[in-house]
């Protein structure tokens, strides 16, 4: 789990600091590149909610390596120095990382019942150092390779040996489904908690998104070099791991999640402030609050879908509600952010539209934080219980 979870971010935040060569080479306009960012948020929201439908199908485990599998490919065809490609192979990274992503948590929930927040934590920071690592080596391996095309494309090797890991790793199970007792997925669309996590997890996803999309991007234009920017990038991210590992532990110290999401929340406003529009002295502090926030509301998020269900099925169930819709919703961020640059918007305006989708985040926060749970009561109805 902990090699899918590294496998899950380097395709999205490897993207970001070359968006400037990739737009000198083929000529997109800011709205296309905006388009190519958007692409494979806007696949994962698309593609999780098949997840639990193939892992009935076909088992979780199975379901999980063509995921992997179809992740290697998709990185492998950026390798092409042709658009069409390009595009089509971000597609594909998006689908995959999509099914793969809305596995990890009912996975977690199966075989870790009791300790899964804490797991939770482990394999949200293997998204991080994934994520970092795409962010801080993607300039390098585009100047070592000989140009953007193949820098995209040698993730695919980290992509095919976690797949080949998988396959010789992942214990043998006879049956094709998780746990039986899940209720339907109407039953899960009619409960409030699970619109407020996934909104919570929509809106908190669009900010990182946008950071993986547009960072080293929004940071030039504030004035920093393209190396830098991909550098400040990647240090934000690699940030996230301790965040993202201590983020459940804290978040286990109250009576509910609240006060643990809101502080993520706030850090997050802080560091994209001090970023943009704060001092510049204070730069490499906006970047450890970003960090710090990110990889610890993304790790909330993700421990919210095990913290709210009774049971692995319905984790499944409630993790490809959240990661479809909430990733369908969070992919209005990055290409809201590519339709603000074209229209040549100032910094202070980019940042208060950010701001505003924190202060949205942490109203549904509030709610989702709640300590109640979806289980299945003695007559098999679906409900909410504190």
């Amino acid at each position: 789990m902990v090699l899918v979870g590294l496998n899950l971010r380097p395709a999205l935040s490897s993207l970001a600091p070359v968006l400037n060569r990739i737009q000198q080479d083929t000529g997109l306009s800011p709205l296309s590149i905006g388009a190519l960012t958007t692409l494979p948020v806007l696949c994962l929201g698309l593609f999780a909610p098949m997840a639990p439908w193939l892992a009935k199908r076909f088992g979780p485990e199975r379901t999980l390596a063509g995921g992997l599998a179809l992740l290697a490919c998709g990185l492998a065809l950026r390798g092409v120095p042709a658009v069409p490609a390009l595009f089509l192979g971000t597609l594909m990274v998006g689908g995959a990382i999509g099914v793969a992503g809305t596995l990890l948590p009912a996975l977690v929930k199966r075989e870790l019942p009791v300790g899964a927040d804490l797991m939770t934590g482990v394999y949200t920071m293997a998204l991080c150092l994934g994520g970092a690592l795409g962010a801080g080596l993607s300039i390098p391996l585009a100047d070592r390779l000989g140009g953007w095309h193949l820098g995209l494309a040698s993730w695919s090797i980290l992509a095919a040996l976690a797949l080949a890991a998988w396959l010789l790793m992942v214990p043998r199970r006879d049956e094709t489904t998780l746990p039986s007792a899940g209720g339907s997925m109407r039953s899960v669309l009619g409960q409030p908690l699970a619109w407020q996590v996934m909104l919570f997890m929509g809106l908190q996803s669009s900010l990182a998104y946008i950071v993986f999309g547009w960072l080293p991007t929004l940071l030039v234009e504030r004035g920093y070099g393209e190396g830098e920017a991909g550098w400040m990038m990647g240090a934000s991210v690699m940030v996230q791991l301790p965040a993202a590992l201590g983020a459940p532990w804290l978040a286990r110290m109250g009576r509910d999640q609240r006060p643990a999401l809101l502080t993520v929340l706030s850090m997050i406003a802080a560091g994209f402030w001090l970023l943009l529009v704060g001092q510049e002295s204070l730069g490499w502090l906006g970047i450890v609050l970003l960090g710090l926030g990110q990889g610890g509301g993304f790790s909330l998020a993700l421990t919210l879908i095990v913290l709210r269900t009774g049971n692995s099925r319905l984790a499944g169930k409630l993790s490809g509600l959240a990661q479809g819709g909430g990733y369908t919703l969070a992919a209005m961020g990055p290409l809201g952010i590519g339709v603000m640059l074209q229209l040549d918007l100032e910094l202070a305006t980019i940042t208060a539209v950010l701001l505003a989708i924190c202060a949205s985040a942490a109203t549904f926060a509030l709610f989702a934080g709640r300590n109640r749970r979806l289980e299945i009561d003695a007559e098999g109805q679906l409900v909410t219980r504190s």
